[in-house]
């Protein structure tokens, strides 16, 4: 079993809380108090929703569930710094309600609650979401600012155009975009210590990965070589903050390792797929909604074809091998046994037919 899985997750959530933390280091030498504040609203209105659901479902609250803590944090560093707060406490409510309390409790999560309170907001308030503070510009903390937004390279590579800043300023996150998806260099740095630490599943996160570079090498959206499409690609946008942070929750992510793959596969895939052929931006969520849908299907997949493979393929190699041996002889009527998993009450082949015993009723013949 995955190491992800195998530990308690409220730990999990907890380290993975305080790796995902260090990205408002970069964003306060860059944005000044406002990133720390949003965070701050976004964690203290999802714990308080977490708290007031506990209190309506009449179930006890847990102080020591940090889901709740890491799901807020996520949620604030994938917004502008620009956002109004009260558009920062609606997602936490949402993120809390729809995104645990609705499905019956953290251990029931079927979609991760960042992306569903991210996509709400890409739908409803665009303008709230997708125009960032211009890099280096400082916004106040409380009162109104009128300071002109600006789009990030996400929207200037659906254009299909290059983007204008240095590989160097986009590692380095001095961009205009989300508060912590454009730290590319701390993101890779905290996914390389999550994967050490085995509180993120490298087998989801490498695979999607993967996925999304050899797509962006061999069709690049731009006018770019492969090389440089998969740099763009990988730290435009959402992808490598969701892969790292969000793609393997502990309480979504399929139980088998080759599930797990087909997991990631099928992530990046749909996501490149929103990128060539979509219009909305932050398509990443989108597809992240759409594989946490499918997420416990690849393990039913998996035992399926892992039980025909040893119920079927490899019977069939173990008895052809005993017969060239010539330890079974074959004859020309075999009985055909169901395997136990698919015997439907199946009455036993014996080559008899039983007539039905007649029983006799008081008063009367049968």
């Amino acid at each position: 079993m995955n190491s992800l899985i195998a530990r308690e997750p409220c730990k999990v959530y907890f380290e993975r809380f305080i790796f995902m933390a260090s990205l408002l280091i970069p964003a306060f030498f860059l944005g000044g108090i406002r990133p720390v504040v949003v965070s701050l609203v976004c964690i203290g209105v999802s714990m308080f929703t977490d708290w007031l659901c506990c209190i309506v479902r009449r179930m006890p609250y847990d102080i020591k569930d940090h889901s709740v803590l890491f799901w807020g944090l996520a949620l604030s560093l994938v917004m502008p710094a620009s956002i109004h707060y009260l558009y920062a406490a609606l997602a936490a409510v949402i993120c809390v309600i729809f995104g645990k309390h609705v499905f019956g409790g953290k251990e029931n999560v079927m979609f991760c609650p960042p992306a569903i309170s991210a996509a709400f907001l890409i739908i409803c308030y665009p303008a709230e979401m997708l125009y960032y503070p211009k890099i280096g510009e400082m916004i106040p903390a409380f009162g109104e600012h009128s300071a002109m937004l600006v789009r990030d390279i996400d929207n200037t590579m659906k254009l299909g155009n290059v983007p204008a800043q240095s590989m160097l300023d986009i590692a380095m996150g001095r961009v205009p975009g989300a508060i912590g998806a454009v730290s590319i260099l701390v993101i890779a740095v905290c996914g390389v210590c999550m994967l050490i630490r085995r509180n993120a599943s490298g087998s989801a996160m490498l695979s999607c990965l993967f996925t999304v570079s050899m797509l962006a090498f061999f069709y690049p959206r731009i006018d770019v070589s492969g090389a440089e499409s998969v740099f763009y690609e990988l730290s435009c946008g959402y992808v490598l903050f969701g892969t790292v942070f969000l793609a393997a929750e502990p309480y979504i992510v399929p139980k088998r390792r080759s599930a797990r793959v087909i997991y990631g596969v099928v992530l990046g895939y749909t996501t490149m797929m929103f990128r060539y052929f979509g219009q909305t931006e932050g398509c990443f969520f989108f597809a992240l909604l759409i594989t946490n849908a499918l997420s416990c299907g690849f393990d039913t997949i998996v035992d399926n074809l892992l039980y025909w493979k040893n119920t079927y393929i490899t019977s069939f190699e173990h008895n052809k091998q005993a017969a060239q041996r010539g330890n079974i002889k074959l004859t020309d009527t075999q009985e055909i046994q169901l395997p136990e998993k698919y015997r439907y009450n199946t009455p036993p082949i014996d080559g008899k037919v039983k007539k039905q015993r007649k029983t006799k009723h008081k008063g009367g013949k049968s």
